[in-house]
């Protein structure tokens, strides 16, 4: 009888560890609609606004703090994408190098077309030493001025709205329509330790599904 109880009791604990490794990340392959908005949707808008107007996911928490909400939303010429960022300890010394490596930021990989080969990385930087955001592109044929940046910086957290252009991505937003996306969270800590919190998996191979 002790020996059954000690089985049911490690059995136990193995599930509680196990649910405790899949708390805090989506699956990979979540799938996050998009939602349809007003034509002129105001990228400037602040949080509370873009939560009642647009599609919101939480999609990522740590035990020390760090979480990520993403928020959705489409109108006839762009892809709305908002990043609202939790962490207690933020910096953005690196705003020089292309990959903003030394500064807290988001590295947001998505699908200009239906081929694979034309992923495109933007490196979202929500703050520089001229007060304001700053980006990268990198891969695909995505143009710079197809991608306009907002960001609102607070004391532990940053929010950072994206609009994309559809005519750019060479996407038509049928029903149906399907964009994957990858999300990794390039996380400094106080004693300058550089940690990357991939969203949808444990690498860069995990991703979400954008649905239209």
């Amino acid at each position: 009888m002790t020996l059954k109880k000690t089985i049911l009791s490690v059995r136990w604990i193995l599930l509680f560890l196990l649910l405790l490794g899949l708390v805090g990340r989506v699956t990979g392959e979540e799938r996050l609609q998009v939602l349809r908005v007003k034509d002129g949707f105001n990228l400037q808008q602040d949080l509370a606004e873009w939560a009642q107007k647009s599609a919101g996911y939480h999609l990522y928490s740590s035990g020390d703090g760090l979480s990520l909400r993403l928020y959705t939303g489409l109108d006839e010429h762009f892809l709305y994408l908002g990043f609202a960022v939790k962490d207690p300890f933020l910096t953005f010394q690196d705003d020089y190098s292309l990959d903003f490596q030394k500064s807290d930021h988001l590295r947001v990989t998505l699908f200009s077309s239906a081929r694979e080969e034309e992923a495109v990385t933007l490196y979202l930087l929500p703050t520089s030493k001229i007060r304001e955001p700053l980006f990268n592109i990198s891969g695909g044929s995505l143009q710079r001025q197809a991608v306009k940046v907002h960001s609102i910086l607070n004391k532990d957290s940053y929010f950072i709205a994206v609009a994309l252009s559809l005519d750019e991505l060479e996407l038509t937003p049928r029903r149906g329509v399907k964009l994957p996306l990858q999300i990794m969270i390039n996380d400094l800590t106080k004693s300058g330790e550089v940690r990357k919190y991939w969203v949808f998996s444990n690498n860069a191979h995990g991703y979400g599904l954008l649905y239209f």
